[in-house]
């Protein structure tokens, strides 16, 4: 995990706009995820993971080896709205897959507003569940 977090803090360090408008903001967003999955994807480490055949929903990077989900937001603002999206994939991607291929941990990345937001809004007894009920766990990092 270290190094696909690492990678993504030099990349989003190089690219991360500190001004502009909303187009290149998330043209910038979209740079940073594609060079960030250019840099770590390999025969163990996938992006763009289709969630099912049903939709066309995708997951940013897995690990398959440690079955770790990565989603990246990139602004650290509505980190929320884009968590649950997130987890919901990890969900279902999980429900299509065997025992053995689901994922166990969705390694979630903002900026530190964004992540300390999250930390406050998430509910304990929520978290458990979905550890307890899902079997999967949930990291949040900060870029």
């Amino acid at each position: 995990m270290a190094m696909i977090v690492e990678t993504l803090r030099k990349i989003h360090l190089q690219h991360r706009l500190q001004e502009g408008d909303v187009s290149a903001h998330t043209k910038s967003a979209q740079l940073i995820t594609k060079k960030w999955q250019a840099a770590v994807c390999n025969d163990d480490v996938v992006g763009e993971v289709r969630v099912s055949r049903a939709n066309n929903e995708r997951i940013d990077v897995v690990d398959l080896q440690t079955k770790t989900a990565y989603e990246l937001k990139v602004s650290g603002k509505n980190t929320h709205h884009e968590f649950y999206k997130d987890l919901v994939k990890v969900l279902t991607y999980n429900e299509y897959q065997d025992a053995e291929e689901k994922l166990k941990k969705l390694v979630f990345i903002s900026e530190e507003n964004g992540i300390s937001s999250l930390r406050g809004r998430l509910d304990g007894m929520f978290l458990k569940m979905i550890e307890s009920k899902h079997m999967l766990s949930i990291e949040l990092v900060v870029i």
